[in-house]
Protein backbone atom coordinates (compact mmCIF):
# COMPACT_ATOMS: atom_id res chain seq x y z
CA UNK A 1 0.00 0.00 0.00
CA UNK A 2 1.24 3.18 -0.98
CA UNK A 3 0.73 6.81 0.38
CA UNK A 4 -0.12 10.41 -1.24
CA UNK A 5 2.82 12.27 -1.23
CA UNK A 6 1.72 16.17 -2.58
CA UNK A 7 -2.16 17.33 -2.62
CA UNK A 8 -5.05 15.45 -2.73
CA UNK A 9 -8.29 16.92 -3.62
CA UNK A 10 -11.28 14.72 -1.68
CA UNK A 11 -14.67 16.22 -2.46
CA UNK A 12 -16.69 13.81 -0.85
CA UNK A 13 -17.72 13.79 2.74
CA UNK A 14 -20.72 11.86 4.75
CA UNK A 15 -23.07 12.47 7.01
CA UNK A 16 -20.56 12.11 9.42
CA UNK A 17 -19.05 15.48 9.22
CA UNK A 18 -22.13 16.65 10.66
CA UNK A 19 -21.23 14.83 13.83
CA UNK A 20 -17.45 14.25 14.03
CA UNK A 21 -14.77 16.20 16.45
CA UNK A 22 -12.28 15.74 19.01
CA UNK A 23 -9.50 17.98 20.19
CA UNK A 24 -8.13 18.92 16.79
CA UNK A 25 -8.74 22.37 16.11
CA UNK A 26 -10.61 23.49 13.27
CA UNK A 27 -9.63 27.07 11.75
CA UNK A 28 -12.17 28.88 10.49
CA UNK A 29 -12.35 31.73 7.88
CA UNK A 30 -14.70 33.77 6.03
CA UNK A 31 -18.79 33.01 6.10
CA UNK A 32 -20.25 29.58 6.06
CA UNK A 33 -23.63 30.28 5.86
CA UNK A 34 -25.17 26.87 4.62
CA UNK A 35 -22.11 25.09 6.51
CA UNK A 36 -22.06 22.41 3.38
CA UNK A 37 -18.88 20.79 2.48
CA UNK A 38 -17.67 21.46 -0.59
CA UNK A 39 -13.79 20.34 -0.74
CA UNK A 40 -11.71 18.04 1.48
CA UNK A 41 -8.11 18.67 0.60
CA UNK A 42 -4.96 16.30 1.82
CA UNK A 43 -1.30 17.32 1.85
CA UNK A 44 1.18 15.14 2.66
CA UNK A 45 4.68 16.69 3.89
CA UNK A 46 7.63 15.08 1.82
CA UNK A 47 10.05 13.41 3.72
CA UNK A 48 13.07 15.51 4.89
CA UNK A 49 16.31 14.55 3.10
CA UNK A 50 19.19 12.52 4.73
CA UNK A 51 22.10 14.21 5.54
CA UNK A 52 24.53 11.37 4.56
CA UNK A 53 23.51 9.79 1.17
CA UNK A 54 27.15 9.35 -0.29
CA UNK A 55 27.43 6.66 -2.77
CA UNK A 56 23.82 6.18 -3.68
CA UNK A 57 21.82 7.17 -6.53
CA UNK A 58 18.25 6.59 -4.24
CA UNK A 59 15.32 8.44 -5.58
CA UNK A 60 12.30 6.82 -4.31
CA UNK A 61 9.97 8.13 -6.97
CA UNK A 62 11.17 11.93 -5.56
CA UNK A 63 10.54 10.67 -2.04
CA UNK A 64 6.47 9.93 -2.65
CA UNK A 65 3.98 7.80 -1.87
CA UNK A 66 1.71 7.02 -4.27
CA UNK A 67 -2.44 5.86 -4.04
CA UNK A 68 -2.34 2.41 -5.31
CA UNK A 69 -5.61 -0.51 -5.08
CA UNK A 70 -7.07 -0.55 -1.24
CA UNK A 71 -6.01 2.87 0.02
CA UNK A 72 -8.07 4.55 2.08
CA UNK A 73 -8.01 7.98 4.68
CA UNK A 74 -9.73 7.77 8.32
CA UNK A 75 -11.49 10.63 9.38
CA UNK A 76 -12.61 10.98 12.48
CA UNK A 77 -13.68 13.85 15.28
CA UNK A 78 -14.17 14.03 19.29
CA UNK A 79 -17.95 13.32 18.89
CA UNK A 80 -17.25 9.76 17.76
CA UNK A 81 -17.42 10.52 14.02
CA UNK A 82 -15.78 8.00 12.06
CA UNK A 83 -15.23 7.72 8.16
CA UNK A 84 -13.46 5.81 5.51
CA UNK A 85 -12.43 7.51 2.10
CA UNK A 86 -11.71 4.66 -0.46
CA UNK A 87 -9.14 6.03 -3.15
CA UNK A 88 -11.02 5.37 -6.62
CA UNK A 89 -9.53 3.41 -9.58
CA UNK A 90 -8.55 6.48 -11.26
CA UNK A 91 -6.48 7.75 -8.83
CA UNK A 92 -3.83 4.56 -8.27
CA UNK A 93 -0.33 5.84 -8.88
CA UNK A 94 -1.41 9.38 -9.05
CA UNK A 95 -0.62 12.11 -5.85
CA UNK A 96 -4.30 13.52 -5.79
CA UNK A 97 -7.94 12.50 -6.12
CA UNK A 98 -10.97 13.95 -6.72
CA UNK A 99 -14.27 13.21 -4.64
CA UNK A 100 -18.06 15.36 -4.95
CA UNK A 101 -18.99 15.74 -1.43
CA UNK A 102 -21.69 18.74 -1.66
CA UNK A 103 -23.89 19.12 0.88
CA UNK A 104 -22.55 17.58 3.78
CA UNK A 105 -22.20 19.89 6.75
CA UNK A 106 -19.31 20.71 8.67
CA UNK A 107 -20.18 21.91 12.15
CA UNK A 108 -18.00 25.11 13.27
CA UNK A 109 -15.64 24.41 16.10
CA UNK A 110 -15.51 20.95 16.34
CA UNK A 111 -11.95 18.79 15.49
CA UNK A 112 -11.19 16.56 13.32
CA UNK A 113 -8.83 14.70 12.38
CA UNK A 114 -7.06 12.21 9.54
CA UNK A 115 -4.81 9.15 9.38
CA UNK A 116 -4.09 6.24 6.59
CA UNK A 117 -4.17 3.76 6.60
CA UNK A 118 -7.69 3.02 7.77
CA UNK A 119 -8.16 1.18 10.74
CA UNK A 120 -10.97 -0.82 10.15
CA UNK A 121 -13.20 -0.26 13.37
CA UNK A 122 -15.85 2.25 13.48
CA UNK A 123 -15.90 2.47 16.84
CA UNK A 124 -12.45 3.75 16.98
CA UNK A 125 -10.92 5.58 20.06
CA UNK A 126 -9.29 8.10 18.24
CA UNK A 127 -6.93 8.90 21.27
CA UNK A 128 -5.80 5.64 21.29
CA UNK A 129 -4.88 4.69 17.55
CA UNK A 130 -3.28 1.44 16.84
CA UNK A 131 0.28 1.58 15.38
CA UNK A 132 2.49 -1.38 14.68
CA UNK A 133 5.62 -1.73 13.55
CA UNK A 134 5.85 -5.57 13.45
CA UNK A 135 5.20 -8.05 10.80
CA UNK A 136 7.37 -5.89 7.94
CA UNK A 137 8.70 -8.37 4.52
CA UNK A 138 10.33 -7.31 2.10
CA UNK A 139 10.11 -9.03 -1.77
CA UNK A 140 13.72 -9.36 -3.00
CA UNK A 141 16.82 -7.00 -2.75
CA UNK A 142 16.72 -3.69 -3.02
CA UNK A 143 12.36 -4.02 -2.40
CA UNK A 144 10.30 -1.56 -1.53
CA UNK A 145 7.24 -1.76 -2.02
CA UNK A 146 6.33 -3.52 1.13
CA UNK A 147 7.16 0.13 3.29
CA UNK A 148 3.26 1.46 2.59
CA UNK A 149 1.60 -0.51 4.76
CA UNK A 150 3.52 0.55 7.62
CA UNK A 151 3.47 4.12 6.41
CA UNK A 152 1.14 5.75 9.56
CA UNK A 153 0.01 9.36 8.39
CA UNK A 154 -2.00 11.57 10.20
CA UNK A 155 -2.99 15.45 10.46
CA UNK A 156 -4.84 17.86 12.19
CA UNK A 157 -8.15 19.18 10.09
CA UNK A 158 -8.52 22.95 9.48
CA UNK A 159 -11.27 24.91 7.40
CA UNK A 160 -9.49 27.75 6.27
CA UNK A 161 -12.37 28.98 4.03
CA UNK A 162 -16.17 28.18 2.90
CA UNK A 163 -16.54 24.65 2.53
CA UNK A 164 -13.29 22.75 2.62
CA UNK A 165 -11.46 20.71 5.15
CA UNK A 166 -7.97 20.51 4.78
CA UNK A 167 -5.52 17.90 6.34
CA UNK A 168 -1.83 18.67 5.93
CA UNK A 169 -0.19 14.80 6.45
CA UNK A 170 2.72 13.72 7.95
CA UNK A 171 4.41 10.49 8.33
CA UNK A 172 4.60 9.04 11.94
CA UNK A 173 7.92 7.11 10.87
CA UNK A 174 10.46 7.13 7.67
CA UNK A 175 11.81 5.03 5.49
CA UNK A 176 15.00 3.41 6.47
CA UNK A 177 17.38 1.40 3.48
CA UNK A 178 20.51 -0.43 5.01
CA UNK A 179 22.96 -1.24 2.36
CA UNK A 180 25.05 -4.06 3.56
CA UNK A 181 28.29 -5.74 1.75
CA UNK A 182 27.42 -9.49 1.83
CA UNK A 183 28.47 -12.92 0.65
CA UNK A 184 26.44 -14.67 -1.52
CA UNK A 185 23.46 -16.92 -0.20
CA UNK A 186 19.63 -16.76 0.33
CA UNK A 187 18.56 -14.26 3.11
CA UNK A 188 15.78 -14.76 5.25
CA UNK A 189 16.26 -11.96 8.51
CA UNK A 190 17.62 -9.08 9.00
CA UNK A 191 17.42 -7.60 12.07
CA UNK A 192 18.89 -3.94 14.36
CA UNK A 193 19.76 -4.05 17.39
CA UNK A 194 20.41 -0.97 19.23
CA UNK A 195 21.84 -1.32 23.57
CA UNK A 196 19.05 0.30 25.23
CA UNK A 197 15.28 -0.82 24.09
CA UNK A 198 14.09 2.34 21.62
CA UNK A 199 12.53 0.51 18.79
CA UNK A 200 8.72 1.44 19.67
CA UNK A 201 7.13 -2.01 18.07
CA UNK A 202 3.42 -1.01 19.08
CA UNK A 203 2.24 1.96 20.21
CA UNK A 204 -0.79 4.69 19.81
CA UNK A 205 -0.89 8.37 18.87
CA UNK A 206 -3.93 10.48 19.96
CA UNK A 207 -5.58 11.59 16.88
CA UNK A 208 -7.11 14.48 19.04
CA UNK A 209 -4.11 16.32 19.97
CA UNK A 210 -3.78 19.61 19.94
CA UNK A 211 -0.73 20.30 18.42
CA UNK A 212 1.41 18.62 15.71
CA UNK A 213 4.26 17.68 17.69
CA UNK A 214 1.86 15.44 20.05
CA UNK A 215 -0.20 14.26 16.85
CA UNK A 216 2.71 12.04 15.55
CA UNK A 217 4.45 11.20 19.01
CA UNK A 218 3.76 7.41 19.82
CA UNK A 219 2.82 6.19 23.04
CA UNK A 220 4.62 3.44 23.55
CA UNK A 221 2.78 -0.17 24.41
CA UNK A 222 5.83 -2.34 23.28
CA UNK A 223 9.17 -1.02 23.63
CA UNK A 224 12.55 -3.24 22.39
CA UNK A 225 16.25 -2.92 21.86
CA UNK A 226 15.49 -4.75 18.13
CA UNK A 227 13.10 -4.80 15.09
CA UNK A 228 13.07 -6.94 12.39
CA UNK A 229 12.23 -7.51 8.78
CA UNK A 230 11.51 -10.99 7.19
CA UNK A 231 13.03 -11.28 3.85
CA UNK A 232 11.58 -13.78 1.33
CA UNK A 233 13.21 -14.41 -2.32
CA UNK A 234 16.51 -12.46 -1.17
CA UNK A 235 19.18 -14.49 -3.26
CA UNK A 236 22.58 -12.88 -3.70
CA UNK A 237 24.41 -14.82 -6.28
CA UNK A 238 27.56 -12.74 -5.72
CA UNK A 239 29.70 -10.68 -3.33
CA UNK A 240 27.48 -7.49 -3.27
CA UNK A 241 25.36 -5.10 -1.69
CA UNK A 242 22.44 -5.82 -0.07
CA UNK A 243 19.51 -3.17 0.63
CA UNK A 244 16.96 -3.66 3.45
CA UNK A 245 13.92 -1.44 3.45
CA UNK A 246 11.82 -0.77 6.86
CA UNK A 247 9.66 1.65 7.90
CA UNK A 248 11.09 2.58 11.54
CA UNK A 249 9.45 4.69 14.20
CA UNK A 250 11.08 7.20 15.25
CA UNK A 251 13.85 7.31 17.93
CA UNK A 252 16.82 9.37 18.43
CA UNK A 253 20.15 6.79 18.09
CA UNK A 254 22.32 9.73 17.29
CA UNK A 255 24.83 8.32 20.33
CA UNK A 256 24.17 4.74 19.60
CA UNK A 257 26.10 1.78 18.06
CA UNK A 258 23.57 0.21 15.15
CA UNK A 259 24.29 -3.69 15.29
CA UNK A 260 23.06 -5.82 12.12
CA UNK A 261 22.65 -9.20 11.64
CA UNK A 262 21.27 -11.26 8.41
CA UNK A 263 20.29 -14.59 8.46
CA UNK A 264 21.03 -17.10 5.83
CA UNK A 265 18.45 -19.90 4.99
CA UNK A 266 21.28 -22.37 6.15
CA UNK A 267 21.58 -20.28 9.69
CA UNK A 268 24.86 -18.73 8.71
CA UNK A 269 24.66 -15.03 10.37
CA UNK A 270 26.43 -12.25 9.04
CA UNK A 271 27.21 -9.27 11.73
CA UNK A 272 27.78 -5.74 10.26
CA UNK A 273 27.95 -2.42 12.06
CA UNK A 274 26.90 1.64 11.59
CA UNK A 275 26.85 4.60 13.84
CA UNK A 276 23.39 5.62 14.71
CA UNK A 277 21.68 9.04 13.56
CA UNK A 278 18.65 11.09 15.28
CA UNK A 279 16.01 9.05 13.39
CA UNK A 280 12.72 11.50 13.54
CA UNK A 281 9.10 11.31 12.03
CA UNK A 282 8.95 11.87 8.60
CA UNK A 283 12.87 11.50 7.87
CA UNK A 284 14.34 9.07 5.52
CA UNK A 285 17.92 7.92 6.63
CA UNK A 286 20.03 5.26 4.54
CA UNK A 287 23.13 3.63 6.57
CA UNK A 288 25.92 2.68 5.20
CA UNK A 289 28.20 -0.65 6.99
CA UNK A 290 31.61 -0.49 5.92
CA UNK A 291 31.83 -4.17 5.97
CA UNK A 292 29.91 -7.70 7.71
CA UNK A 293 31.61 -10.73 8.83
CA UNK A 294 30.47 -14.18 8.81
CA UNK A 295 30.15 -16.51 10.70
CA UNK A 296 28.67 -14.68 13.91
CA UNK A 297 30.09 -17.47 15.86
CA UNK A 298 31.02 -21.02 16.00
CA UNK A 299 31.70 -23.95 17.91
CA UNK A 300 34.72 -26.25 17.99
CA UNK A 301 35.78 -29.59 19.59
CA UNK A 302 38.59 -29.59 22.47
CA UNK A 303 41.45 -30.74 19.72
CA UNK A 304 43.57 -28.72 17.90
CA UNK A 305 42.06 -27.05 14.28
CA UNK A 306 41.08 -24.16 11.73
CA UNK A 307 38.17 -21.42 11.87
CA UNK A 308 37.59 -19.41 9.09
CA UNK A 309 35.94 -15.90 8.81
CA UNK A 310 34.56 -14.61 5.50
CA UNK A 311 35.24 -10.61 5.94
CA UNK A 312 32.87 -9.11 3.05
CA UNK A 313 33.87 -5.11 2.04
CA UNK A 314 31.82 -2.13 0.55
CA UNK A 315 34.23 -1.14 -1.90
CA UNK A 316 38.11 -2.18 -1.65
CA UNK A 317 39.05 1.03 -0.33
CA UNK A 318 37.86 -0.43 2.98
CA UNK A 319 40.54 -1.28 5.39
CA UNK A 320 40.39 -3.79 8.44
CA UNK A 321 42.59 -4.49 11.50
CA UNK A 322 42.29 -8.07 12.84
CA UNK A 323 43.07 -9.32 16.29
CA UNK A 324 42.45 -12.24 18.44
CA UNK A 325 41.48 -11.63 21.94
CA UNK A 326 43.00 -14.96 22.91
CA UNK A 327 45.83 -16.96 23.00
CA UNK A 328 44.37 -19.97 21.63
CA UNK A 329 43.28 -18.34 18.27
CA UNK A 330 45.64 -17.00 15.84
CA UNK A 331 45.40 -15.51 12.30
CA UNK A 332 47.54 -18.07 10.37
CA UNK A 333 46.60 -16.66 6.55
CA UNK A 334 43.86 -15.13 4.72
CA UNK A 335 42.83 -14.48 0.58
CA UNK A 336 40.92 -12.13 -1.04
CA UNK A 337 38.56 -12.82 -3.55
CA UNK A 338 36.93 -9.55 -5.12
CA UNK A 339 35.38 -7.49 -2.08
CA UNK A 340 35.47 -10.86 0.31
CA UNK A 341 38.76 -11.77 2.60
CA UNK A 342 38.45 -14.91 3.61
CA UNK A 343 40.64 -15.45 7.14
CA UNK A 344 41.95 -18.49 8.48
CA UNK A 345 42.35 -18.92 12.41
CA UNK A 346 44.79 -21.87 14.26
CA UNK A 347 42.52 -23.26 17.36
CA UNK A 348 45.26 -24.43 19.83
CA UNK A 349 44.11 -28.06 21.79
CA UNK A 350 42.26 -27.72 24.91
CA UNK A 351 43.26 -29.46 27.89
CA UNK A 352 40.85 -27.76 30.31
CA UNK A 353 37.22 -26.36 30.92
CA UNK A 354 35.57 -24.75 27.63
CA UNK A 355 36.72 -21.81 27.16
CA UNK A 356 35.41 -18.56 24.69
CA UNK A 357 37.06 -16.31 23.07
CA UNK A 358 36.63 -13.44 20.40
CA UNK A 359 38.20 -12.19 17.31
CA UNK A 360 37.84 -8.49 16.36
CA UNK A 361 37.13 -7.10 12.91
CA UNK A 362 37.44 -3.56 13.68
CA UNK A 363 37.32 -0.99 10.52
CA UNK A 364 39.85 1.87 10.00
CA UNK A 365 37.65 4.55 8.81
CA UNK A 366 34.58 4.35 11.62
CA UNK A 367 36.33 2.62 14.08
CA UNK A 368 33.77 0.16 14.81
CA UNK A 369 33.94 -3.46 15.07
CA UNK A 370 31.94 -6.80 14.43
CA UNK A 371 32.99 -9.38 17.08
CA UNK A 372 33.20 -13.12 16.28
CA UNK A 373 32.79 -15.34 19.09
CA UNK A 374 34.88 -18.87 19.17
CA UNK A 375 33.77 -21.47 21.84
CA UNK A 376 35.91 -24.20 22.53
CA UNK A 377 34.40 -27.29 24.32
CA UNK A 378 36.27 -29.08 27.19
CA UNK A 379 38.84 -31.34 27.07
CA UNK A 380 37.66 -34.93 25.49
CA UNK A 381 34.49 -33.50 23.62
CA UNK A 382 34.41 -34.02 20.12
CA UNK A 383 32.36 -31.63 17.75
CA UNK A 384 32.46 -31.09 14.17
CA UNK A 385 34.19 -27.51 13.52
CA UNK A 386 31.81 -25.14 12.06
CA UNK A 387 28.63 -26.28 14.58
CA UNK A 388 26.35 -23.84 15.61
CA UNK A 389 24.85 -23.19 18.71
CA UNK A 390 21.31 -22.41 19.37
CA UNK A 391 22.18 -18.75 19.94
CA UNK A 392 23.86 -18.58 16.64
CA UNK A 393 20.62 -19.93 15.14
CA UNK A 394 18.59 -17.43 16.62
CA UNK A 395 20.50 -14.66 14.48
CA UNK A 396 21.21 -12.42 17.49
CA UNK A 397 24.15 -10.24 17.88
CA UNK A 398 27.34 -11.29 19.85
Amino acid sequence: MNRLYCVIWLCAFSVFLAGCQKNQPVVETGRRDSGSIEKVSLILSPFEEDDMQSRTSYDFANRQFLWSEGDAVGIVNEQGGHLKFLIKEDYYGSTKASFDGRGYALLPGVNYAGYSPFYPDYDLDPTHLPISYKGQVQQGNDDQSHLGSHSYIAAIGSAPETGSLNFKFKNIGSPHRYNVPVTPGDYTVFRLYVQEPKYILEGTINLMSPDEASLIAIAPVELSNEISLDLTGTTVSEAGILSCWMMVPPADLSGDIIRMTLTKEDGTVLLAVAPGKDCPANYRRFFYPQSSVSPASRDVGSGAGRVEVQVARASAEVDLTVESQVEWLSLSSSSTSGLVTTYTFDVAENTGSEREGTILFTETSTGLANTVKVTQKKAGTIIGIGGWDSENRSGRAN
